[in-house]
């Protein structure tokens, strides 16, 4: 009888070790996936007289990138993109042929391309310790009867045109796997937390200032990044 109950407990055991090593890979496959997110990626803009601030954020995972795409969409009879500012620093170039706003039909996109890695140039894109500033976008508040803003990447799996992509320099294959996850802003005030949201210094990168020029993005010089102060507060 001892015996059998011993053997019960070392299965036991051994089940539940499994499970830590399956559930340990699948945390490690995820933290290795590349991706485009938003930061913050929810929360309550504050004061929409004021507008608000998200960042787009690229990570590599265990890839080294020689594109990146992100396609963004939002509602223009909400909101309006005053400015956005790139991070000049990860890609050698940002074909404007590929880089555009439009405020019409409410669409972001910005492209970066480093065609050779070599000591002499910028090297291929790979994230570093956390993820890195892609973009950064302004927007203004237009209407406030919507209850939600939602911020969108387009996306298909293929390096298409106009949907976002991660390319990998090795097999020049889209390693963005699935979709990104859109962003939700509540118009709403009531109820907002008492600390409002305090960005970490991921945010201090050079970057280069795009207008809005005939639905073009177009460099006008550099700028930093900078921690930006509670537009956005998150909520519960």
């Amino acid at each position: 009888m001892t015996y059998s109950t011993h053997m019960k407990q070392k299965k036991i055991v051994g089940y539940f070790l499994c499970l830590l090593i399956l559930i340990s890979s699948s945390i490690k496959a995820s933290a290795s996936s590349p991706s485009f997110t938003f930061y913050p990626s929810s929360g309550v803009v504050q004061d929409a007289q004021e507008g608000f601030t998200v960042d787009v954020l690229i990570d590599s995972g265990s890839y080294e990138l020689s594109k990146a795409r992100a396609m963004i969409k939002f509602d223009p009879k909400v909101i309006k993109l005053v400015r956005a500012s790139k991070n000049s620093s990860l890609f050698e170039q940002w074909p404007l042929e590929q880089s555009s706003t439009d405020n019409i039909n409410g669409v972001v996109i910005l492209t970066g391309v480093t065609q050779v890695d070599s000591q002499e140039g910028t090297p291929f894109y790979l994230t570093d310790t956390s993820p890195d500033v892609f973009i950064r976008l302004e927007f203004d508040v237009i209407t406030t009867k919507e209850e939600d803003i939602v911020l969108s990447f387009e996306y298909s799996g293929q390096d298409d045109d106009f949907m976002s992509v991660l390319i990998d320099s090795d097999t020049q294959n889209n390693v963005l796997a699935v979709k990104p996850q859109s962003a939700t802003f509540s118009l709403n005030s009531q109820d907002i937390p008492e600390t409002g949201l305090n960005p970490s210094a991921i945010g201090a990168i050079v970057g280069i200032i795009l207008i809005l020029v005939g639905g073009y993005i177009r460099s006008t010089g550099s700028t930093y990044f900078r921690k930006r102060t509670g537009t956005i507060v998150l909520s519960d």
